[in-house]
């Protein structure tokens, strides 16, 4: 198996979208006030983030039913 950019593409993502759920479940706190800011325009709420993390997870399985990703 090769690995090509939509495989490291997908795995930055997904650890983006597992970074963003865990801040969202155990740092809110912390969030909201370290960004003020940016927390206004992107509030990291669960629902949110979790439906993130399902979407880039369907994206994965359709990346490796293509035999794109090299597990």
């Amino acid at each position: 198996m090769t690995f090509n950019i939509e495989a490291t593409i997908w795995y930055a993502i997904l650890l983006d979208s597992i970074g963003a759920n865990i801040v969202a479940w155990f740092f809110a706190d912390w969030y909201r006030e370290k960004f003020k800011t940016i927390h206004r325009h992107f509030p990291a709420t669960k629902a949110w983030c979790f439906v993130y993390l399902v979407l880039v997870l369907w994206v994965g399985c359709v990346l490796y039913r293509h035999e794109e990703l090299p597990w």
